[in-house]
């Protein structure tokens, strides 16, 4: 097989890989997370619910270890979204964990056009926490939502770390040097240099 034919099914191969990846991650409800460090030991992490997929609207979200891996209890710094300007689509609260009986923080929707519809996100959850984000393994981020039809459970997995701008930028100017080199190759194999007589 040619070089050529070689490196186009091997950067098929890799596309096709990175496309299943990705459509895998977004086949359901999830919840992505950002973390600000805002120094003395205090992180902020932030919380998007993304319903893309869901079956259902979402009217809750639970965060299943609170408590033991983040320390919150009903004296910690925590937030929702919030009735902004009179917009009841962002009307939620929350109640936090109660050691030792209750781990868990529970956000709610306070109204159904609060609900985080099919196909839709909803930014704002936060909360402070002195647990440093590097300590945190994937089974502690654990969390669920509640349907809004259903009132059941829904197993959302673990929260997923959105990834960096810089991390992006990284992949793309390596796409795009992959991509330099093939078409070199393409014009020098095309072009070539004038054989010897």
């Amino acid at each position: 097989m040619p070089l050529c034919q070689r490196l186009r099914a091997v950067w098929f191969c890799a596309i096709m890989l990175t496309l299943t990846a990705s459509t895998q991650s977004w086949a359901g409800p999830i919840v992505l997370f950002t973390v600000d460090d805002l120094g003395a030991g205090v992180f902020q992490y932030n919380l998007i619910v993304d319903n893309t997929g869901g079956s259902e609207p979402l009217s809750g979200l639970t965060l299943l270890k609170g408590n033991s891996v983040f320390g919150l209890d009903d004296t910690s710094v925590i937030g929702a979204p919030e009735n902004v300007g009179g917009n009841p689509a962002a009307d939620w609260s929350f109640l936090a964990p109660l050691p030792p009986l209750v781990d868990e923080l529970n956000y709610f929707s306070l109204a159904p056009s609060a609900d985080v519809l099919i196909d839709g996100s909803l930014r704002g959850f936060f909360f402070l926490s002195t647990t440093n984000p590097s300590t945190i393994s994937r089974n502690d981020f654990a969390v669920e939502g509640i349907g809004a039809i259903t009132a059941s459970q829904i197993d959302l997995g673990n929260a997923q770390l959105v990834p960096e701008p810089s991390t992006l930028v990284l992949l793309g100017s390596g796409l795009a040097g992959l991509i330099s080199l093939r078409r070199k190759r393409l014009f020098k194999k095309r072009c070539g240099h004038p054989r010897p007589r």
